[in-house]
């Protein structure tokens, strides 16, 4: 959120090209934390399994 309100804080400057890249960066790190590593992530690994940890030692389950 503080990265995104840091890029946002770019919009204010009267450059046409920081305004379009501010706008461009805030909304991506919004959506990449509110949907991509609230819900992808989570669903991804529960569909996955164990092989989400794959190599290691914690996806061959127990002993």
């Amino acid at each position: 959120m503080v990265l995104a309100a840091t890029f946002a804080a770019l919009a204010v400057i009267p450059i046409l090209f920081l305004l379009q890249i501010a706008i461009l960066v805030a909304f991506g790190v919004l959506l990449d934390t509110l949907i991509v590593r609230s819900l992808l992530v989570p669903a991804l690994s529960w569909d996955i399994g164990r092989r989400i940890w794959w190599p290691s030692a914690l996806s061959r389950g127990k002993p």
